[in-house]
């Protein structure tokens, strides 16, 4: 009887043993998950991978998506907004990469007030995003920069995940650099044609100060009406396939239409200009001309006025008819509704 209960405690020892060992091991291999960190190479991009952490670089679409599964805060500040928009938990983000920086931060506390903070063994990472390089980030009166358009801040990232995170993002660093660079070249290029179109301007100007009591020949109107429509289209970045004008006896442009197949529009009439996209536009018949609305550059969801030009007057009812139902197709095709009138 004595052996038989000295071989059921041995048994119930070993049992014990068995159990405790593979609680031990499941315990460091969980531990050994939440600091296992890998880096992949992806179409387009490369991947960081951590438990609970999905950071991609995107050459394509130039961002970089974070996924977060928690202790995650994004404050989203919209242009013209005055108050930040806040997110917290489980997130998943996408950040323009222009303008983007990437900071490692070890987190310390002190256990008693006047006592030496500690490191906890966690850090936090911090994604700032403003949408363009920071050197060309102009200071405010304040000498500070402008808000950025994205902060992302992650908390409770183990020290040792953290650290592999800080190489990988040395890394995309010299991607964004190289971005960042291509932005500067055409920013530059950019104020080069708008100088030159500004010289062009001012002496197409200098050549309109004549003596209006001169006639014009035909030659001479078209010229001027050709400087003033080539002077719009370089400022827009493209020109129209299909044209409508009309210009008084000394060439000045009453009202122009110029479209581009893709939505994109001239409009000039009573002394205003517009060139952008025909997204969210409204296109109606009013007697004998035809006025289109569009989005300018004051239009937005808290005031969704639209700007209205109206062009074609003096033409015959066919020519306007053909004109609306053009703009009528390429409205829809950029996700509008066909509009009443005519």
């Amino acid at each position: 009887m004595g052996s038989i209960d000295f071989f059921s405690l041995l048994w119930w020892a070993l049992g014990g043993a068995a159990l405790l060992g593979a609680a031990a091991y499941g315990y460091m291999e969980y531990q050994a998950q939440l600091l296992r960190t890998q880096v992949d190479a992806i179409p387009g991009g490369l991947r960081f991978t951590a438990h609970g952490l999905t950071v991609e670089m995107r050459q394509s679409s130039k961002d970089i998506r974070v996924q977060a599964r928690e202790h995650a805060t994004h404050t989203f500040q919209a242009p013209g907004s005055s108050e930040p928009q806040v997110s917290t938990g489980g997130l998943t983000v996408e950040l323009p990469a222009t303008g983007l920086l990437m900071e490692v931060a070890r987190v310390s506390l002190s256990v008693t007030e006047g006592e030496d903070a500690k490191p906890t063994g966690f850090s936090s990472i911090t994604f700032t995003a403003y949408g363009k390089p920071i050197k060309a980030q102009p200071l405010t009166d304040g000498k500070t920069r402008p808000r950025p358009l994205h902060v992302l801040r992650l908390d409770q990232v183990p020290d040792p995940v953290a650290h592999d995170f800080h190489l990988f993002a040395s890394r995309v660093r010299v991607w964004i650099d190289k971005i960042e660079a291509q932005w500067e070249a055409q920013e530059e290029a950019r104020r080069l044609r708008e100088q030159e179109e500004a010289s062009r301007a001012k002496g197409l100007e200098q050549t309109l100060v004549d003596d209006p009591s001169q006639p014009l020949t035909e030659q001479e109107r078209d010229a001027r009406v050709g400087a003033q429509i080539e002077k719009w289209r370089a400022a827009a970045g493209f020109k129209g396939t299909s044209t409508e004008v009309n210009y008084d006896a000394r060439g000045k442009i009453e009202w122009l239409i110029d479209l581009d197949p893709t939505g994109r529009i001239i409009l000039h009439a009573g002394k205003r200009t517009f060139y952008g996209s025909l997204h969210g536009a409204t296109v109606v018949g009013i007697g004998n001309e035809l006025e289109v609305s569009v989005r300018d550059d004051f239009w937005s969801e808290d005031d969704p006025r639209l700007a209205a030009f109206r062009v074609l007057g003096g033409t015959n009812a066919e020519v306007r008819r053909a004109w609306k139902e053009r703009l009528d197709l390429v409205i829809q095709s950029l996700g509008g509704r066909p509009h009443g009138g005519p």
